[in-house]
């Protein structure tokens, strides 16, 4: 079935930017100007894409969350175009997969070209191990959840899951291994979902899960190997692809973009001491992603929801001390950290820690 898209725009220019991706990908597009008129067709037909143009049509921002609780598209993968970082902040916390910012011009396309030829290229052999493995996940408000683990490799794990799961926040997880000593726990990311099915692309694994993962599989499948892109295997390779190749060519657009580091959030490994309240006395924890308004803390005792902390950064030859409230928790885990108050000085050594982070990945 070919895949479809349904696009709320009524700028041109992204039209024309996003035009030869959707040809690429063979998704046929349909447009649309009017929100009322988009919402009663996301209700009515399932698309697998759905490009929200929020900078022309702010009213655009509400379809989100109705697109993730309608039961046609709660699955769709969504791409926000916006205009500032209020908008952006608004996509991100409502389930948006995607944030794009203006401009997105032809010039971006062509560059992406280049890169997707390159990343192509960097596709690398994963070992995969079908598997019938209960597991522990936590995400957004869902402290604890039970899934089976279908088919694990290096880079993800697909799995059945009971509830359907924010495709716009971290997965963590905690699992053993068949015939293996030591629990495993890392972070991922949703690459898609179906049908009570999820693929999830592994984003932060501590070094001694890693090495835990990657002996098992080499000891339970040492010839089952395929070219793959770094990432869950599952039955929906269909819409996987789909999926994998979309976010491979909008990633790619988003980095050439001008207003690249307004994005939310930015994967890094810092290291950082973190203050409780009035304590003095640290913990010392990592910070698994950081943006100019806050971070998630990877903290096996993290502490309660809107409790005041402090974080000590120290990375780049800079010393850095922020004040922010718990927003999130995922007990055994971590948690997420809205930045509360900073100085001009501050945003801009912020800002400094995100460009190293970017630059040393």
């Amino acid at each position: 079935m070919t895949p479809s898209a349904l696009l709320l725009c009524a700028d041109a220019e992204v039209v024309q930017a996003f035009r030869p991706i959707f040809e690429d990908l063979n998704i046929a597009a349909e447009c649309c100007g009017d929100v009322a008129a988009a919402q009663a067709r996301f209700e009515e037909v399932r698309f697998d894409v759905l490009l929200l143009d929020c900078g022309s049509t702010p009213a655009a921002l509400s379809l989100i969350p109705c697109a993730r609780r309608s039961r046609s598209n709660r699955a769709a993968l969504i791409i926000a175009v916006v205009d500032d970082q209020i908008q952006a902040a608004q996509a991100f916390t409502s389930g948006t997969n995607f944030i794009l910012y203006k401009p997105v011009v032809r010039e971006h396309i062509a560059r992406s070209e280049r890169g997707a030829g390159a990343q192509r290229k960097e596709r690398r052999t994963r070992a995969r191990k079908g598997l019938n493995t209960p597991a522990d996940i936590s995400f957004a408000a869902q402290d604890s959840a039970s899934v089976t683990l279908m088919d694990l490799s290096e880079g993800g794990v697909g799995l059945r899951a009971p509830l359907p799961i924010s495709p716009s926040c971290k997965v963590y997880f905690q699992f053993f291994l068949p015939g293996a000593d030591g629990v495993i726990r890392l972070s991922g990311e949703v690459v898609w979902q179906k049908s009570g099915r999820a693929g999830i692309r592994f984003v932060s694994v501590p070094q001694a899960s890693q090495r835990a993962l990657k002996t098992w599989l080499q000891a339970h499948s040492p010839v089952a190997h395929i070219t793959a892109p770094e990432g869950p295997a599952t039955e929906e390779a269909e819409e996987q692809s789909l999926t994998l190749r979309l976010s491979a060519r909008l990633g790619l657009l988003l980095a050439a973009s001008n207003n690249q580091r307004k994005l939310p959030r930015y994967p890094c490994r810092l290291s950082a001491e973190v203050h409780g309240g009035e304590s003095e006395v640290p913990q010392h924890c990592h910070l698994s992603d950081i943006s100019s308004e806050g971070c998630y803390v990877e903290t096996s005792a993290p502490f309660a929801i809107d409790e005041p902390l402090r974080i000590i950064l120290r990375a780049e030859n800079v010393r850095l001390s922020l004040e922010g409230k718990v927003r999130m928790v995922h007990p055994g885990y971590g948690m997420g950290v809205r930045f509360t108050s900073q100085t001009e000085f501050q945003r801009t050594q912020v800002q400094r820690l995100i460009d190293h982070t970017q630059a040393h990945k």
